[in-house]
């Protein structure tokens, strides 16, 4: 029984990036660590609003038994970003996600580290997934 991904805009993601990393939270919470990160401060009935709405797309699970209320991840972080990935590649590379690495190699900063994980990720791949290259399976 497979669950539906919520769609999440970004101004959700910023959110859930927030209760990710800090696990449960309050609303005072969320927004004190988006002023925090740098990036735009919004309002307090801004934070609420986009988090009872991730709350009733199931992204975020409430306890509401307490004052303040209390939200955590109903969704898994990895699930989020490999949709968004998807979509991603979907609609910036037509579907094609070897030219997305290859974009990457080409044009962003990548640390010889990265450069061995990627290869590392190749080597897998092409083993098979019997060898831990599968799409599910290998190291994160």
């Amino acid at each position: 029984m497979s669950v539906e991904m919520p769609h999440i805009t970004a101004a959700e993601l910023r959110i859930m990036k927030v209760v990710w990393r800090l696990g449960e939270v309050t609303v005072r919470d969320v927004r004190d660590a988006l002023e925090g990160d740098g990036g735009e401060s919004p309002a307090y009935t801004t934070v609420m609003t986009l988090m009872n709405q991730l709350a009733g797309k199931g992204a975020l699970a409430v306890d509401r038994d307490r004052q303040p209320f209390l939200y955590k991840a109903a969704v898994r972080r990895e699930k989020v970003l490999g949709e968004r990935l998807r979509q991603f590649v979907s609609q910036v590379f037509d579907g094609q996600a070897g030219e997305l690495v290859l974009r990457l190699v080409e044009e962003a900063e990548l640390s010889a580290d990265d450069l061995k994980r990627l290869e590392a990720k190749i080597e897998a791949r092409e083993r098979g997934p019997e060898a831990g290259g599968g799409r599910k399976g290998g190291a994160r």
